[in-house]
């Protein structure tokens, strides 16, 4: 297989910084666009990553002045692969020295096939355990092993280093790597390796393109001309020029916009940038480099939230020192790693995307982790920052010299109370799988009833043509109150429905006397806790089925009407003559009872008699409604809704009731989930007054 090279040189800026060095050339060498495999080198400072990649692609990754100067790599560098076939391959230079292995960490957050080197005259060394740790904890299953300066060495020596490398990538489970031995001046060995990648490369699955835009900053500078670029590895949806992003930052910019003005891609210009892909973008608009900093994120979900606390799962590093003796001849050297104990409370950094932030562990099933096992746990973070369910993470200890552990987001939204309860650790294990279908799935059998599905997408960072498309597939009942989606199983909400009936057929038996039942009362009837958004959502599909009939705040089967004595009837009679005089604004009890000839405490039980008949509305404490001049006045709000203009003041100009009551009676109209207020203004969340 002939593989096409496209090898640049860098120029640098005569200030030598970080962010100045010549910004055509760094769009142009370290930017690709349609990348659909990712590589990343990994090993000890000094063992020929930057050499090897060299080789393979033609491109010194050593961009950096200082990196010129000292001979190691400092930042992460790039460079590219054209194969024959088309396919693109962009190669990830990362740091071994460990002063330098934050940088590391973010280099391998959405690899898919890492390079270990190894150097044959020093065999493995601390960096080289560290980096296999690392790459096991962020879950990179695909490992080539490259042995270099083997004409350093003898033979024997090469064997002995090939055969240790072998025997660590066996315990971190890399049992299938693959092993190289050559020198990078060999372009045999060179082409062979070469082959051998391009062909893995070949073999991956591609990513799932899920989920809003999302791009850890890993570098932004200001190009001449153009203004604000910012550069980094997408890792969920995509990105299309002219879209919106939005900065999820922990800073006072925290949430301002731009819209992306141009995306650099291989060399070029591009339309888009998917997930997996290397990208720089050019802003316009509200953010300015100065407001950009490494570790903040873009995105295209514009109520994107930061968080401080997330719960995970996570596993301690299988490696986490090394040991040799004290003898200076490589044959002779021997290597053994010191295993680490996870315990609770331990202090930490966080490094998540290209974030590195301290935080306290909280382990919540266990009290203590060793390698090898896996337990679920919440870091409580010094500061904030994004998260996503299923993003990868690594930990290491309080003075950041040694890995100690990684793992992965479950819920990055978790509730403040209640970590460690066994439904809570029910409902992280649920969320622990393989795909969202799987995790909803498994949260649906942990309810009796519904699931919050926006809360769901929210974890998950999915947008609502996927959640759509999910509930789809699950073939799950839907509904929406205000912002919550509800989202049950078909046969699970058939049972729930013939649950209602049964308990509404116990409420009648119990109480002949009564109109019906409302949410509350029904709601303890029923066998299961079923949350009240979910209860009404069913209560009136068995309205539609006609099976229950709704008369004012309560329920009843249809078929079991309840009636008014010949006493109550006259006294109604009496009631309702004054309520329909009043028009809008109704008597208060005082009054009625005055009327009736009765206390106000009769005059009361009374009321709230003809309440459980559906007769009248409860409204406040001293007001009762009829149901026609809660429709009139329902009506009302309708109308003012929809020219935006529902607002106490213009409620009461427009019904001529006191002001007073019209605060109660909006009250009253959200408590029944009517109306929704919004600042100062409401909106009508059920177009129809025939609610009452």
């Amino acid at each position: 297989m002939s593989i096409g090279y496209q090898p640049k040189c860098c120029e640098y800026h005569p200030y030598g910084t970080h962010d100045s060095y010549n910004s055509r050339y760094l769009l142009e060498e370290f930017f690709g666009g349609g990348l659909f495999m990712i590589i990343a080198t990994a090993g000890h400072v000094d063992h020929g990553k930057t050499s090897l990649v060299k080789a393979l692609t033609g491109t010194n990754t050593d961009r950096l002045p200082e990196e010129k100067k000292r001979g190691l790599t400092i930042d992460i560098g790039f460079a590219y692969l054209q194969a024959s076939s088309g396919q693109r391959l962009a190669f990830i230079d990362v740091p071994g020295h460990e002063k330098f292995i934050r940088n590391m960490i973010a280099g391998v957050g959405m690899v898919d096939i890492a390079i270990l080197v190894v150097a044959a005259d020093d065999g493995p060394m601390p960096q080289t355990l560290e980096h296999i740790a690392i790459l096991q904890l962020m879950a990179v299953r695909n490992i080539v092993a490259v042995i270099s300066k083997i004409d350093l060495v003898e033979s024997d020596r090469v064997t002995e280093v090939g055969e240790s490398v072998d025997e660590l990538l066996q315990i971190a489970g890399f049992e299938s790597a693959t092993r190289f031995c050559l020198t990078t001046s060999d372009q045999a060995a060179i082409t062979l390796l070469q082959d051998h990648i391009v062909q893995l490369a070949a073999s991956q699955p591609a990513r799932h393109q899920q989920g809003y835009f999302r791009m850890a900053i890993d570098r932004r500078f200001t190009l001449d001309g153009s203004g604000t670029v910012v550069t980094g590895t997408v890792v969920g949806g995509g990105i299309s020029k002219g879209d919106n992003v939005t900065l999820v930052s922990d800073s006072s910019d925290h949430g301002k916009a731009a819209r992306v003005r141009s995306i650099h891609a291989q060399s070029a210009e591009s339309e888009s940038a998917n997930i997996g892909q290397r990208c720089a973008l050019n802003l316009s608009g509200d953010l300015s480099r100065s407001m950009l900093s490494r570790g903040d994120w873009l995105t295209t979900h514009s109520n994107a939230q930061c968080v401080s606390v997330i719960d995970v799962v996570l596993s301690p590093a299988l490696f986490v020192e090394i040991h040799r003796n004290n003898s200076r001849k490589p044959k002779q050297g021997s290597v053994s790693s010191a295993l680490f104990t996870l315990r609770h409370w331990t202090s930490a950094h966080l490094h998540l995307g290209t974030a590195d932030i301290p935080c306290r562990i909280a382990l919540l099933d266990a009290d203590e982790l060793k390698p090898g096992q896996q337990g679920l746990a919440r870091l409580i973070c010094d500061k904030r920052f994004s998260a996503v369910h299923g993003d990868r993470f690594v930990l290491r200890d309080q003075s950041a010299r040694k890995t100690i552990a990684g793992g992965r987001v479950l819920d990055p939204y978790p509730p403040k109370r209640g970590r460690s309860k066994p439904k809570r650790l029910q409902i992280l294990h649920a969320l622990d799988a393989h795909s969202p279908d799987d995790a909803l799935n498994a949260l649906l059998e942990l309810t009796p009833t519904a699931v919050r599905l926006d809360h769901f997408a929210r974890r998950l960072d999915l947008n609502s043509t996927e959640l759509d498309a999910l509930a789809n597939r699950l073939k799950l009942v839907t509904h929406r109150v205000g912002a919550e989606v509800w989202g049950i199983k078909r046969e699970r909400s058939a049972s729930l429905q013939e649950t209602i009936v049964s308990a509404l057929n116990e409420f009648h038996d119990n109480n002949p006397g009564a109109l019906g039942a409302d949410t509350v009362r029904i709601s303890k009837l029923c066998p299961v806790s079923i949350e009240m958004d979910v209860l009404e959502y069913h209560l009136d599909l068995l309205i539609a089925d006609k099976q229950v009939v709704r008369n004012a705040m309560v329920y009843r089967l249809v078929g079991r009407e309840a009636t008014l004595s010949d006493s109550d009837q006259k006294q109604w009679a009496l009631v309702q003559k004054q309520l329909l005089a009043a028009s809008l604004t109704p008597p208060r009890v005082t009054e009625l009872a005055t009327v009736l000839e009765s206390s106000v405490d009769d005059t009361l039980q009374f009321l709230n008699h003809c309440v459980s008949h559906g007769k009248l509305y409860k409204v406040t404490e001293n007001r009762y409604f009829l149901p026609q001049t809660l429709r009139a006045l329902a009506s009302i709000a309708i109308t003012l809704s929809a020219s935006d203009t529902l607002t106490v003041r213009d409620f009461r100009d427009q019904s001529g009731v006191g002001r007073n009551l019209v605060v109660e009676l909006l009250e009253y109209f959200d408590r029944c989930r009517f109306t929704l207020r919004i600042g100062d203004r409401r909106t009508t969340l059920n177009k129809s007054e025939d609610n009452f």
